[in-house]
């Protein structure tokens, strides 16, 4: 079932989910940067995201979930199985004059397909995942100078594909 930008919107863990200690650093609609700039057969329709921050300075993490919906299932399979093809032959890129270093990640089979990609740049780590859910693709990902949380991620990722699907009952 396709839903609205509101509809997704809504979806979107809010800050009262959150664990103690996080705080709102608003919502968003995502770029169209993807790794290594591959191609995607299929552009999204709508994207939605929110991000979090935790602490401050060295010590801050950030958190990040996200909604991308697509026209239909098989465009969004088609879109995530061209993620995942990029992400085995794509292991670094510079990109805004870093250079980003990708390594898959196990995570969690949550919705049709899951994958996760570690991202190393410039001393900070980001652990970020994906799940493919009928006609959208949901992440999450957490960061930081000095500690990216794969628990925080994975716990983020499985409250954001129950939101979803919540919403796409409705």
């Amino acid at each position: 079932m396709l839903l609205s930008k509101g509809q997704l919107t809504s979806a979107l863990l809010s800050l009262s989910q959150m664990p103690a200690g996080w705080s709102t650093e608003g919502d968003s609609s995502s770029g169209d940067k993807t790794f290594c700039d591959y191609r995607q057969p299929h552009k999204a329709r709508i994207q939605v995201s929110r991000s979090f921050q935790k602490g401050g300075g060295l010590t801050a993490t950030v958190a990040t979930v996200g909604i991308r919906q697509y026209a239909s299932a098989s465009d969004a399979a088609e879109s995530f199985a061209a993620m995942e093809k990029a992400l085995e032959t794509c292991h670094q890129e510079t990109y805004q004059g870093s250079v980003l270093k990708y390594s898959p990640m196990s995570v969690d089979k949550l919705g049709d397909q899951s994958l996760g990609v570690r991202i190393d740049s410039d001393g900070t780590t980001l652990l970020q995942q994906f799940t493919l859910d009928g006609p959208t693709l949901i992440n999450a990902g957490t960061g930081g100078l000095t500690n990216a949380e794969a628990d925080t991620a994975t716990k983020l990722l499985r409250d954001q594909v129950d939101r979803y699907e919540a919403a796409a009952r409705k």
